[in-house]
C-alpha cells in the first residue's frame, strides 16, 4: 500500500501541476522566482493499495501577495483517502527571500481563487494535528 511518503509525493505533484497551470513553470522558475512550501498538513483517512488509480482535486484557498494556500483531496474512485493542506511562499531564487510573484502569475492565481471561493468548504481545511473532528 501507499506509505506516508507516497501521499506527500501525490500532493507535491498536484502542487507542481497547479503551479504550472498558473504559469509558475520551468521557464518562469528559470527567471528567478518560485514557490517554496512553508507548511504542510496531511490527513491520512484511508489506505490505498499498490497499483490503484488515484486522483487529486485541488482548491486554491488564498493566492494573495506572496502566499499561496492550497487544499488537495486524494481520491481512489469515490473514496476520499487523504487531504493535504499546504502554505507556499513565493521567493526570489537569487535572494532566497519572500518576493511578489510576477503580475501574470498573481493574476492567474487570483482568478482561480475567485472561482474556487464559492465551492463548499471541504472537511479538514484548517485542521491541525490532534484537532477534534
Amino acid at each position: 500500500h501507499m506509505n506516508e511518503a507516497k501521499y506527500l509525493q501525490a500532493f507535491g505533484d498536484a502542487t507542481d501541476r497547479f503551479m504550472e497551470i498558473v504559469g509558475c513553470d520551468g521557464a518562469y522558475i528559470a527567471t528567478g522566482g518560485s514557490y517554496f512550501t512553508a507548511e504542510t498538513h496531511i490527513r491520512h483517512l484511508d489506505e490505498i493499495h499498490a497499483g490503484k488509480r488515484i486522483r487529486v482535486e485541488s482548491i486554491c484557498l488564498n493566492g494573495q501577495g506572496k502566499k499561496m494556500h492550497l487544499f488537495h483531496q486524494l481520491w481512489e474512485g469515490d473514496r476520499l483517502c487523504a487531504t493535504g493542506e499546504h502554505i507556499l511562499i513565493h521567493v526570489s531564487l537569487e535572494t532566497r527571500r519572500p518576493s511578489d510573484p510576477a503580475p501574470l502569475i498573481a493574476k492567474q492565481i487570483a482568478a482561480i481563487e475567485s472561482g474556487h471561493a464559492n465551492l463548499p468548504r471541504r472537511e479538514g481545511i484548517g485542521r491541525h494535528v490532534g484537532a477534534p473532528r
